[in-house]
């Protein structure tokens, strides 16, 4: 069904979905869950209480309009999504698409209420427990086995974009964005298939790595040098990216790395979410002059994306009365923060 409502053209089976918010989308993309220069997400219900995700694309110019006319990034992840499910591989539910016009697309989510990030599993519990990582660990090998089976290949397949039950531990897939069948079953899908790995050096070692990739069975041999290449192309990506992307949104405050509270920036878990701070007493404060301090803050982002382990993480920057303070935590086992 075609439908024209809150001056969007919408695409969807079901019209009832937006009945309670479809005509309110400026007020709702002013409180958004998550928001980056050219995308909001915004929860919202339907008038039977269902829960979803609507995420807003807009981009300026000329170009971007003339590319909606031909292009929906919003159809092409609903049409990723149904290709999933047609492999059997569970996906989020797309009840709804749309666009404006203007160069802007819609997209429509079913949220996965009782579920957990698979990224936030992994380092609030499972690599502190060999049960639970090892099932972590074959949940991902298998998900991979299963797009090489139907020669998918997955752009962006991380840790962050599976769900999972926290009882069962049945992934479900989100943001599907670019999943598609390719005819080549190569290295270069294979990486991208292996994305999640380079993250995991933090609690494995390339070698444990490496062994784990090959009873898997997605490469029989050369899995040390495969690995290693994985990683060393995972510490450029940082790297090329760090100065002009991930540095300016640490310095910005209020990044997915940290955000403000007064004259303190405190620092997120490392899936990257906010979480209640230790006792002061149990950090070790440092008053520094403003130079150092901030280059100490942000190495220590740095180091955190090139899976460095630290033995002194620091958790909030102070900034008062012209004073610096970096209050750290002393390496610790179990921490969500390193």
């Amino acid at each position: 069904m075609k439908l024209r409502r809150g001056g969007w053209t919408w695409h969807l089976e079901d019209p009832s979905i937006l009945d309670s918010w479809a005509d309110r989308i400026p007020e709702l993309i002013r409180h958004p869950v998550k928001r980056n220069g050219v995308r909001s997400i915004f929860r919202t219900t339907d008038e039977a209480g269902r829960g979803y995700f609507v995420k807003v694309e807009e981009k300026s110019g000329l170009l971007p309009h003339l590319r909606s006319r031909f292009f929906s990034k919003a159809e092409s992840e609903c049409r990723s999504a149904h290709l999933l499910q047609a492999c059997g591989i569970a996906c989020a539910e797309y009840p709804a698409w749309g666009y404006n016009g203007h160069g802007g697309s819609i997209l429509v989510s079913r949220a996965l209420d009782r579920e957990i990030s698979a990224m936030e599993f992994w380092y609030a519990k499972a690599r502190f427990d060999d049960k639970r990582k090892e099932r972590w660990l074959n949940l991902f090998f298998q998900l991979a086995v299963r797009f090489r089976e139907h020669h998918l290949t997955h752009p962006d397949f991380h840790a962050a974009n599976v769900m999972l039950d926290p009882k069962s531990q049945q992934p479900t897939l989100i943001d599907p964005y670019g999943i598609r069948r390719t005819a080549c079953g190569g290295n270069a899908e294979l990486r991208a298939l292996l994305a999640w790995l380079p993250p995991l050096r933090l609690d494995l070692s390339e070698e444990e790595l490496a062994d784990r990739l090959r009873l898997s069975g997605l490469l029989r041999s050369g899995t040390e040098d495969f690995v290693h290449d994985l990683c060393r192309r995972a510490d450029r990506r940082v790297e090329k990216e760090w100065e002009n992307r991930r540095k300016p949104q640490i310095l910005s405050g209020n990044s997915k790395f940290s955000h403000i509270e007064g004259c303190r920036e405190y620092r997120h878990t490392l899936w990257y979410e906010p979480a209640p701070m230790p006792p002061e007493t149990e950090l070790l404060a440092e008053e520094l002059p403003e130079e150092k301090a901030e280059r100490l803050w942000l190495d220590s982002f740095r180091n955190q994306l090139l899976c460095r382990r630290m033995e002194k993480v620091p958790l909030i920057f102070e900034k008062k009365q012209g004073k610096c303070r970096i209050f750290s935590l002393l390496y610790k086992k179990n921490s969500y923060f390193c």
